[in-house]
């Protein structure tokens, strides 16, 4: 998928609860690409708080009879997402995401993607005066915009 053997880039994300900028990073392998990303997010439903956000994510093309230009690519992608807010209470996130994505004008020195995903989430209320968190499990649609540099190590 990648030229590169790594690859750095900036997102920004829409989620069902905050919107989020982030930096990620990808490691590229034969078969797609293994990345890392940190962002932060305003979470909407408390009152503007910080969502401080980690993921690790698999994207890889789809392997269908390749149709597309060589620049353009349709793309799969599995991702483990946490993320968390502190307003009055501990409110934390842990996410599994899978998704479609398409690349567009991914070449040698840069690409953007646009990628629509669906996590399950679980969500844990830490709140004072109670002795367990609340626990609530929900479906999170995501929308994300990256835009990646690539970076040859050779």
């Amino acid at each position: 998928m990648l030229s590169a053997q790594y690859a750095v880039g900036i997102g920004a994300s829409l989620h069902r609860y905050d919107q989020v900028l982030s930096v990620k990073g990808v490691k590229t392998l034969n078969a797609g690409g293994l990345g890392l990303e940190l962002g932060c997010g305003v979470e909407r439903s408390l009152q503007g708080a910080l969502a401080p956000q980690a993921a690790l994510f698999w994207q890889a093309p789809l392997p269908l009879k390749d149709r597309h230009y060589a620049l353009h690519r349709p793309y799969y992608m599995l991702r483990y997402q946490f993320d968390f807010q502190k307003a009055g209470f501990l409110d934390t996130y842990h996410g599994i995401y899978g998704g479609l994505g398409y690349a567009f004008g991914s070449g040698v020195r840069h690409s953007l993607l646009l990628q629509l995903g669906l996590g399950a989430v679980v969500e844990y209320l830490y709140i004072p005066n109670l002795s367990n968190p609340q626990r609530h499990f929900f479906l999170n649609p995501q929308v994300q915009l990256n835009y990646y540099f690539r970076i040859h190590a050779n």
